[in-house]
Protein backbone atom coordinates (compact mmCIF):
# COMPACT_ATOMS: atom_id res chain seq x y z
CA UNK A 1 0.00 0.00 0.00
CA UNK A 2 2.89 2.47 1.09
CA UNK A 3 4.98 1.73 -2.05
CA UNK A 4 1.66 1.75 -4.62
CA UNK A 5 0.98 5.80 -2.97
CA UNK A 6 4.39 6.30 -4.00
CA UNK A 7 4.82 5.45 -6.79
CA UNK A 8 1.34 7.74 -7.36
CA UNK A 9 3.02 10.39 -5.41
CA UNK A 10 5.89 10.20 -8.08
CA UNK A 11 3.62 9.54 -10.78
CA UNK A 12 1.40 13.03 -9.89
CA UNK A 13 4.83 15.20 -9.24
CA UNK A 14 5.95 14.36 -12.61
CA UNK A 15 2.51 15.29 -14.23
CA UNK A 16 2.42 18.26 -12.57
CA UNK A 17 6.04 18.72 -13.79
CA UNK A 18 5.49 17.72 -17.36
CA UNK A 19 2.55 20.07 -16.90
CA UNK A 20 4.03 23.13 -15.74
CA UNK A 21 6.90 22.36 -18.50
CA UNK A 22 4.10 22.65 -21.33
CA UNK A 23 2.28 25.82 -19.70
CA UNK A 24 5.76 27.40 -20.03
CA UNK A 25 6.67 26.53 -23.56
CA UNK A 26 3.34 27.58 -24.76
CA UNK A 27 3.62 30.87 -23.13
CA UNK A 28 6.95 31.33 -24.64
CA UNK A 29 5.95 30.40 -27.95
CA UNK A 30 3.20 33.08 -27.20
CA UNK A 31 5.37 35.59 -26.86
CA UNK A 32 7.57 34.93 -29.93
CA UNK A 33 4.38 34.86 -31.87
CA UNK A 34 3.25 37.98 -30.69
CA UNK A 35 6.68 39.95 -32.60
CA UNK A 36 6.67 37.20 -35.46
CA UNK A 37 5.98 39.46 -38.06
CA UNK A 38 8.90 41.57 -37.00
CA UNK A 39 12.02 40.85 -39.35
CA UNK A 40 15.29 39.25 -37.50
CA UNK A 41 17.31 42.91 -37.96
CA UNK A 42 14.32 45.25 -36.75
CA UNK A 43 13.58 42.82 -33.84
CA UNK A 44 17.27 42.81 -33.08
CA UNK A 45 17.36 47.09 -33.47
CA UNK A 46 14.25 47.00 -30.78
CA UNK A 47 15.90 45.35 -28.09
CA UNK A 48 19.39 46.56 -28.91
CA UNK A 49 17.99 50.42 -28.41
CA UNK A 50 15.56 49.70 -25.55
CA UNK A 51 18.27 47.83 -23.37
CA UNK A 52 21.77 48.98 -23.50
CA UNK A 53 21.32 52.65 -24.40
CA UNK A 54 22.74 54.78 -21.61
CA UNK A 55 19.90 55.45 -18.64
CA UNK A 56 21.52 59.37 -18.02
CA UNK A 57 19.83 63.08 -18.32
CA UNK A 58 21.91 65.31 -20.18
CA UNK A 59 20.91 68.50 -21.81
CA UNK A 60 21.05 66.84 -25.34
CA UNK A 61 18.40 64.36 -23.94
CA UNK A 62 16.58 66.93 -21.98
CA UNK A 63 16.19 68.99 -25.19
CA UNK A 64 15.34 65.59 -27.44
CA UNK A 65 12.23 64.71 -24.94
CA UNK A 66 11.24 69.18 -25.02
CA UNK A 67 10.92 68.67 -28.89
CA UNK A 68 9.59 65.36 -28.81
CA UNK A 69 6.63 65.35 -26.60
CA UNK A 70 5.11 62.14 -27.68
CA UNK A 71 7.75 60.29 -26.65
CA UNK A 72 7.04 61.52 -22.80
CA UNK A 73 3.73 60.76 -22.86
CA UNK A 74 3.67 57.30 -23.99
CA UNK A 75 6.54 56.53 -21.34
CA UNK A 76 4.63 57.85 -18.94
CA UNK A 77 0.94 56.01 -19.76
CA UNK A 78 2.14 53.16 -20.85
CA UNK A 79 4.15 50.18 -19.52
CA UNK A 80 7.69 50.06 -19.25
CA UNK A 81 9.28 48.44 -21.94
CA UNK A 82 10.51 44.50 -20.74
CA UNK A 83 11.60 41.13 -21.81
CA UNK A 84 9.00 38.86 -20.49
CA UNK A 85 11.02 35.63 -20.33
CA UNK A 86 13.12 37.13 -18.25
CA UNK A 87 11.16 39.77 -16.48
CA UNK A 88 11.42 38.47 -12.89
CA UNK A 89 15.48 38.03 -13.08
CA UNK A 90 16.55 41.18 -11.25
CA UNK A 91 14.19 40.58 -8.46
CA UNK A 92 16.50 37.12 -7.21
CA UNK A 93 19.09 37.00 -4.77
CA UNK A 94 20.71 39.62 -2.81
CA UNK A 95 22.87 40.75 -5.16
CA UNK A 96 23.50 40.45 -9.21
CA UNK A 97 25.97 38.20 -9.61
CA UNK A 98 23.42 35.93 -7.30
CA UNK A 99 20.46 36.89 -9.33
CA UNK A 100 22.34 36.64 -12.53
CA UNK A 101 23.14 32.62 -11.38
CA UNK A 102 19.96 31.99 -10.02
CA UNK A 103 18.45 32.74 -13.25
CA UNK A 104 20.63 30.88 -15.47
CA UNK A 105 20.31 27.75 -12.93
CA UNK A 106 16.65 27.97 -13.11
CA UNK A 107 16.98 27.25 -17.11
CA UNK A 108 18.20 23.62 -16.57
CA UNK A 109 15.04 21.55 -16.67
CA UNK A 110 15.75 17.77 -16.90
CA UNK A 111 11.89 17.48 -17.64
CA UNK A 112 12.88 19.45 -21.23
CA UNK A 113 13.15 16.51 -23.85
CA UNK A 114 13.08 16.10 -27.81
CA UNK A 115 9.12 15.61 -27.93
CA UNK A 116 9.38 19.21 -26.25
CA UNK A 117 11.37 19.95 -28.68
CA UNK A 118 9.12 18.42 -31.87
CA UNK A 119 6.18 19.90 -30.28
CA UNK A 120 7.25 23.73 -30.34
CA UNK A 121 8.47 23.11 -33.79
CA UNK A 122 4.60 21.95 -35.05
CA UNK A 123 3.18 25.08 -32.91
CA UNK A 124 5.35 27.39 -34.29
CA UNK A 125 5.02 26.23 -38.08
CA UNK A 126 7.88 28.54 -39.42
CA UNK A 127 11.64 28.17 -39.17
CA UNK A 128 12.88 26.27 -36.49
CA UNK A 129 16.76 26.55 -34.89
CA UNK A 130 17.72 24.13 -32.33
CA UNK A 131 21.18 25.59 -29.99
CA UNK A 132 23.56 23.81 -28.39
CA UNK A 133 23.87 20.29 -30.52
CA UNK A 134 27.45 19.03 -30.40
CA UNK A 135 26.99 15.41 -31.65
CA UNK A 136 26.33 13.84 -35.15
CA UNK A 137 23.80 12.03 -33.36
CA UNK A 138 21.50 15.22 -31.83
CA UNK A 139 21.85 16.60 -35.20
CA UNK A 140 20.57 13.60 -36.99
CA UNK A 141 17.59 13.95 -33.72
CA UNK A 142 16.85 17.23 -35.14
CA UNK A 143 16.40 16.31 -38.71
CA UNK A 144 14.14 13.75 -38.12
CA UNK A 145 11.58 16.41 -35.79
CA UNK A 146 11.83 18.88 -38.53
CA UNK A 147 14.00 21.47 -37.16
CA UNK A 148 15.15 24.32 -39.66
CA UNK A 149 18.69 24.66 -38.42
CA UNK A 150 20.99 23.51 -36.06
CA UNK A 151 23.21 25.82 -33.87
CA UNK A 152 26.30 23.99 -33.16
CA UNK A 153 27.68 25.45 -29.66
CA UNK A 154 29.24 24.16 -26.22
CA UNK A 155 27.80 27.65 -24.95
CA UNK A 156 31.50 29.37 -24.62
CA UNK A 157 32.89 26.49 -23.15
CA UNK A 158 31.38 27.58 -19.23
CA UNK A 159 29.80 24.77 -18.56
CA UNK A 160 31.89 21.59 -19.80
CA UNK A 161 35.51 22.82 -19.65
CA UNK A 162 36.44 19.92 -21.40
CA UNK A 163 33.96 20.17 -24.40
CA UNK A 164 35.65 20.53 -28.07
CA UNK A 165 34.60 23.79 -30.07
CA UNK A 166 31.54 24.09 -32.20
CA UNK A 167 34.50 23.98 -35.11
CA UNK A 168 35.94 20.67 -34.34
CA UNK A 169 32.68 18.71 -34.55
CA UNK A 170 31.64 20.73 -38.24
CA UNK A 171 33.02 18.41 -40.30
CA UNK A 172 31.22 15.29 -38.78
CA UNK A 173 28.30 16.68 -38.84
CA UNK A 174 28.34 17.90 -42.24
CA UNK A 175 29.21 14.62 -43.46
CA UNK A 176 25.75 13.74 -41.27
CA UNK A 177 23.04 16.24 -42.06
CA UNK A 178 24.49 18.43 -45.02
CA UNK A 179 22.27 19.53 -47.36
CA UNK A 180 19.27 18.22 -44.82
CA UNK A 181 19.36 21.29 -42.54
CA UNK A 182 20.74 24.54 -42.01
CA UNK A 183 24.16 24.07 -39.86
CA UNK A 184 25.37 27.81 -38.17
CA UNK A 185 28.41 27.55 -36.20
CA UNK A 186 28.15 29.64 -33.03
CA UNK A 187 31.36 30.53 -30.37
CA UNK A 188 34.59 31.30 -31.76
CA UNK A 189 33.83 33.50 -33.66
CA UNK A 190 36.03 36.86 -33.74
CA UNK A 191 37.74 37.50 -37.38
CA UNK A 192 36.69 37.03 -40.85
CA UNK A 193 38.91 34.48 -41.41
CA UNK A 194 36.94 32.62 -39.01
CA UNK A 195 33.86 32.75 -40.45
CA UNK A 196 35.69 31.56 -44.23
CA UNK A 197 37.20 28.62 -42.60
CA UNK A 198 33.63 27.16 -41.15
CA UNK A 199 31.77 28.53 -44.63
CA UNK A 200 34.35 26.23 -46.35
CA UNK A 201 33.86 23.06 -44.29
CA UNK A 202 30.43 23.22 -44.87
CA UNK A 203 28.60 25.90 -42.45
CA UNK A 204 25.50 27.63 -43.71
CA UNK A 205 26.37 30.62 -41.64
CA UNK A 206 28.23 31.68 -38.32
CA UNK A 207 26.91 33.41 -35.20
CA UNK A 208 28.66 35.65 -32.23
CA UNK A 209 27.65 37.57 -30.14
CA UNK A 210 30.51 38.85 -27.45
CA UNK A 211 31.42 40.96 -30.74
CA UNK A 212 28.19 42.63 -30.82
CA UNK A 213 28.45 43.30 -26.94
CA UNK A 214 31.87 44.31 -27.01
CA UNK A 215 31.54 46.64 -29.83
CA UNK A 216 28.51 48.13 -28.23
CA UNK A 217 30.12 48.00 -24.71
CA UNK A 218 33.32 50.28 -25.71
CA UNK A 219 31.75 52.55 -28.34
CA UNK A 220 27.98 52.12 -28.49
CA UNK A 221 25.73 51.92 -31.88
CA UNK A 222 29.09 53.34 -33.99
CA UNK A 223 30.94 50.71 -31.93
CA UNK A 224 28.94 48.10 -33.37
CA UNK A 225 29.00 49.77 -36.71
CA UNK A 226 32.51 49.42 -36.90
CA UNK A 227 32.84 45.86 -35.62
CA UNK A 228 30.64 44.86 -38.35
CA UNK A 229 32.37 47.52 -41.24
CA UNK A 230 35.76 45.83 -40.13
CA UNK A 231 34.31 41.92 -40.24
CA UNK A 232 32.78 42.91 -43.76
CA UNK A 233 35.87 44.33 -45.01
CA UNK A 234 38.41 41.63 -43.58
CA UNK A 235 35.73 38.53 -45.44
CA UNK A 236 36.14 40.37 -48.19
CA UNK A 237 40.01 41.12 -48.60
CA UNK A 238 40.76 37.41 -47.38
CA UNK A 239 38.43 35.99 -50.02
CA UNK A 240 40.32 37.84 -52.60
CA UNK A 241 43.57 36.86 -51.28
CA UNK A 242 42.47 33.36 -51.32
CA UNK A 243 40.82 33.35 -55.13
CA UNK A 244 37.55 33.17 -54.56
CA UNK A 245 35.04 35.32 -56.05
CA UNK A 246 31.85 33.81 -54.61
CA UNK A 247 30.82 32.23 -51.13
CA UNK A 248 30.18 29.17 -53.68
CA UNK A 249 34.12 28.57 -54.22
CA UNK A 250 34.83 28.22 -50.44
CA UNK A 251 34.97 23.99 -49.61
CA UNK A 252 37.33 21.75 -47.54
CA UNK A 253 40.75 22.03 -50.28
CA UNK A 254 40.75 25.72 -48.86
CA UNK A 255 41.78 24.31 -45.29
CA UNK A 256 44.70 22.94 -44.70
CA UNK A 257 45.38 21.25 -41.00
CA UNK A 258 48.22 21.15 -38.97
Amino acid sequence: MVRRQTNQANGLTQFNTALELELKIENVLLQFASVHSMSMNSSFKFCWRSEYHEEKLTLKSLMSFASHPKWTINYILHEKFKLANVAHFTNKGTSIAKGVMEYINEQYDPAMSWKDAEYCIKRWQGPFALKGLMSVEDAKRAVDIGASAIMLSNHGGRQLDGSRSPFDQLPAIVDAVGGKIEIIVDGGIRRGTHVLKALALGATACSFGKGFLFALGAGGQQGVEMFLHRLREEIRRDMILMGCKSIKDLNPSKIAYR
